[in-house]
């Protein structure tokens, strides 16, 4: 119930009041300009009392271009993102970073193919502001992404890629024997960071910089298909994950590492009164075992130990506010229930898992709608840490909603779920809701 909520549902129980309003509209009638803005406002009234904003934004839009500065609900990377397990590197765990972007909100056909290729893609800066071990560090954040539309057929193939870096700012404490050490921030090191570019021998600050790149690296490699037949669509889809350069390399590649997932979309579901009718079913796996194996050997030129979401430079790692920003099956050593020795400069104890998981949207009868999601893990810590035996974890949600009255966007909803294994402490839960929409009239 809490995951991939942009960290808006409360730990313990209490009452959640949910406000947001978006708007866009057109500087004129001849001109293809619009302005808009979007606020969302969450009031927890529980153990403890929150009031959070996971949108504020303003935006201005020409055709498919959209700026925007603020906090944003988005994810990154080919992936169902209703029914899936979140997408790996940007999945909507964590409260949305402030940041700058522009973008293409949808594929743009390339008219010297024939518009058989179309792009979209992003390029942002954010602020990820104080954590734990650092602060004034920045994001730099980046996605491509083509589409292909094979002539005289339904199949569509995707192909792209989304790239992010934690960069820059100051560390709190120690690392290494450097006590509050600023981090390379110059313009300089700012290419460095949108390339990728290694320092080289006389760059960065330490001997980590000289053999690594500026700031903390991760994305994924993403690919995929999707194929309409004549009642159902099926889009396949594959993550491969960059942290290190491990997927390139050809001694210690991290390929077995990925999400990849089948989702299978009714186009027309029949909603018949005293029947159950199905709209998608999602079959994923996720997999982070690999990393590209147990050994890191710069001199060897072996590096595996990829040790996801984990960073010696930033001890918060790939988190924000403390959520981890990707998938939530690589745990937060908060979240778990386990007695086993961690690093406590890492916010990552589980990194290594595989996880089984299904998906199931639909309709009973013509109105009652409902949405199911049940995940089962391996869990195996980190290399560092490893677990002595493999926690085996199942977690699951079952939602129903459906309208109140014949009209005027009143909408009914609960929920029940629950975790049972060795990852996490034992717990169900529930909700119930009341949820109002107001549409303006074109």
């Amino acid at each position: 119930m809490r995951v991939n909520q942009y960290a808006t549902v409360p730990e313990a129980s209490g009452l959640s009041v949910r406000a947001s309003r978006q708007s866009l509209i057109a500087v004129s009638k001849k001109r293809p300009w619009q302005i808009g803005y979007g606020i969302d406002l969450a009031a927890n009234v529980s153990n403890k009392n929150q009031l959070i904003l996971p949108e504020l934004y303003a935006q201005v839009r020409y055709r498919q271009w959209d700026l925007y500065i603020g906090r944003k609900r988005e994810t990154f990377g080919l992936s169902d993102t209703l029914l899936g397990t979140g997408s790996y590197i940007w999945s909507g765990n964590a409260l949305p970073i402030p940041k700058i972007q522009v973008g293409i909100i949808d594929y743009i056909p390339l008219k010297f193919t024939k518009n058989i290729v179309s792009f979209k893609g992003t390029y942002a800066h954010g602020w990820f502001g104080s954590g734990d071990f650092a602060y004034g560090y920045l994001l730099h954040q980046k996605s491509f992404y083509l589409r292909i539309d094979v002539l005289k057929t339904r199949l569509k193939l995707y192909g792209g890629l989304n790239h992010q870096v934690q960069w820059g700012g100051k560390t709190y404490d120690d690392i290494g024997t450097v006590k509050n050490k600023t981090l390379p921030g110059s313009f300089n090191d700012y290419l460095l960071a949108v390339t990728g570019s290694l320092f080289g021998k006389k760059g960065g600050t330490n001997a980590f910089d000289s053999t690594n790149r500026v700031g903390n690296h991760v994305g994924t490699l993403d690919i995929g298909a999707e194929f309409e037949f004549r009642r159902v669509s099926v889009l396949c889809y594959r993550q491969s994950l960059i942290e290190d350069g491990s997927l390139a390399s050809v001694r210690n590649s991290n390929i077995a590492d990925g999400l990849q997932g089948v989702s299978f979309n009714v186009l027309y579901p029949d909603r018949v009164k005293g029947r159950i009718s199905f709209k998608k079913i999602l079959l994923e796996v996720l997999n982070t075992k690999s990393q590209g194996g147990s050994t890191f050997d710069f001199e060897g030129g072996i590096f595996g130990r990829d040790n996801y979401f984990n960073h010696q430079q930033y001890y918060d790692g790939w988190s924000y506010k403390r959520r981890i920003i990707g998938t939530p099956f690589i745990t937060n050593y908060k979240d778990t229930n386990r007695p086993e020795p961690f690093n406590g400069n890492e916010i990552a104890n589980n990194n290594r898992v595989l996880v089984y998981h299904l998906g199931v949207e639909g309709y009973y009868g013509e109105k009652l709608h409902f949405m199911s999601k049940l995940s089962y893990s391996l869990n195996y810590g980190t290399y560092g840490f490893p677990y002595p035996t493999v926690p085996k974890q199942f977690s699951g949600i079952f939602q129903l909603d459906g309208p109140i009255g014949k009209g005027g966007g009143l909408e009914w909803n609960a929920a029940v779920a629950l975790d049972r294994g060795q990852l996490y402490k034992n717990t169900f839960g529930g909700k119930i809701g009341i949820r109002k929409t107001w549409s303006r009239k074109k």
